[in-house]
């Protein structure tokens, strides 16, 4: 609760005792620090909110894409279902190179997405991102976890959720943080870095973006 003003009256020419004066100061200093001290918690929220953007349907220039109950050359089952929570196609790499490319062209803070790998439970995916200046940040090596059964979440890059297909094949959502939420996005790239592995990136993104105060570019 708020502090309760309790005005001390006075009759017109009436002194102020010195008592009555120092105690209106104390009150007035103290109110003015729980004003400041609001406007802080106030200032710390407004900073820290932010909105999710989720992206579906993406398309790559480059990599190859299958349904989900569609068989990946060299295996001989699939997913079983053709849409999974909200992803419909799977893009895939077999052994190292270059899975998938996303244009965002955004300003975020972190990144979801979903991924799996059969022969999983290395350190097998990373994720690029290229700006909008021409730089770019390389995050990975990062460990995803096995695909034909579901993992324990453990220490090495914990996912956030899973979800799981008829035949308990797993899709993790993972998160990283954007190495330079000040620049703006202009793609995301996956690649493979494990030749004895096949990573999946499914064809939706989530991040997150601090809402910027009215006034702000």
């Amino acid at each position: 609760m708020g502090r309760v003003f309790e005005p001390i009256e006075r009759r017109p020419g009436e002194l102020i005792r010195s008592e009555d004066w120092n105690k209106m100061q104390r009150d007035i200093q103290a109110d003015l620090a729980y004003l400041e001290s609001l406007i802080e918690q106030l200032k710390t929220y407004i900073e820290n909110m932010g909105e999710t953007t989720t992206i579906t349907n993406l398309e790559s220039p480059e990599g190859s894409s299958y349904r989900l109950d569609e068989e990946v050359p060299g295996e001989t089952d699939s997913f079983r279902l053709p849409v999974i929570g909200l992803i419909t196609r799977q893009w895939v790499a077999v052994g190292s190179g270059p899975i998938c490319k996303f244009g965002v062209v955004d300003t975020f803070v972190s990144l979801d997405f979903w991924a799996t790998a059969r022969n999983g439970d290395r350190e097998v995916l990373e994720v690029v991102f290229e700006y909008i200046d021409g730089t770019s940040a390389v995050m990975g090596p990062l460990y995803i976890h096995e695909m034909t059964r579901l993992r324990p979440k453990g220490a090495a890059n914990p996912y956030l959720e899973y979800l799981l297909a008829p035949n308990e094949w797993v899709w993790y959502r993972y998160r990283i943080n954007n190495p330079n939420p000040e620049k703006e996005v202009l793609s995301l790239g996956f690649r493979n870095v494990s030749a004895d592995s096949t990573v999946r990136v499914g064809n939706v993104l989530h991040y997150r973006s601090k809402i910027r105060p009215l006034g702000e570019g």
